[in-house]
C-alpha cells in the first residue's frame, strides 16, 4: 500500500495535475478574441459594489509568435508586443498608488481547453479628494479567445 502511495505521489510531482497552464507554445497561432470591459461603482449607503455593467465589447483577431525565443503578440494591425508569461504568473496581484488613488489589480490567465483561453483582470480603485471624501470603483476586463483553425 505504501509503495502505491509513493508511486502516486512521485507521478503527481513529475507530471502535475494536468496541463491547465497557458504556455508560449500553446499560444502560438491565430485567435478570435472577444474583449469585454465592465464597470461598477461602490454604493456607500449599501456598503457594497453595484453589479457590473458592460461598458464596452469588441471582437478582434490576435496572433502569437515566438521570435528568437521571445513570445510576441499582435492584435489586428497594431505593433507587436512582447508577452512575458512568467511575469504574469508570478504577479497575479499587483498593488500600487497613483496620485490620490490606491489600486489593486487581480489577474488570471486560464486555459479552458486546447483551443480556448480566458484572460481576466479586475481592478479596484479607492480615491480620496482634498475634502477627504473617498470614492471607490472597480473595473473588470475579460478576453476570451478561441483558436482559429
Amino acid at each position: 500500500m505504501k509503495k502505491i502511495l509513493i508511486i502516486s505521489l512521485v507521478s503527481l510531482a513529475l507530471f502535475g495535475c494536468g496541463d491547465d497552464k497557458v504556455t508560449k507554445e500553446y499560444l502560438v497561432g491565430k485567435w478570435d478574441c472577444s474583449f469585454k470591459k465592465y464597470e461598477s461603482e461602490y454604493d456607500p449607503k449599501f456598503k457594497e459594489y453595484d453589479d457590473y455593467s458592460l461598458e464596452s465589447s469588441e471582437k478582434v483577431k490576435q496572433s502569437y509568435k515566438i521570435v528568437d525565443g521571445v513570445l510576441m503578440s499582435k492584435i489586428a494591425n497594431n505593433e507587436a508586443v512582447e508577452v512575458d508569461l512568467d511575469k504574469i504568473y508570478k504577479n497575479l496581484t499587483i498593488q500600487g498608488k497613483q496620485g490620490d488613488c490606491e489600486y489593486t489589480t487581480n489577474r488570471n490567465l486560464i486555459k479552458n481547453s486546447g483551443n480556448k483561453f480566458t484572460w481576466e483582470m479586475e481592478m479596484f480603485f479607492t480615491c480620496s479628494d482634498k475634502g477627504g471624501e473617498v470614492t471607490k470603483s472597480k473595473t473588470k476586463r475579460e478576453r476570451i479567445c478561441t483558436r482559429i483553425k
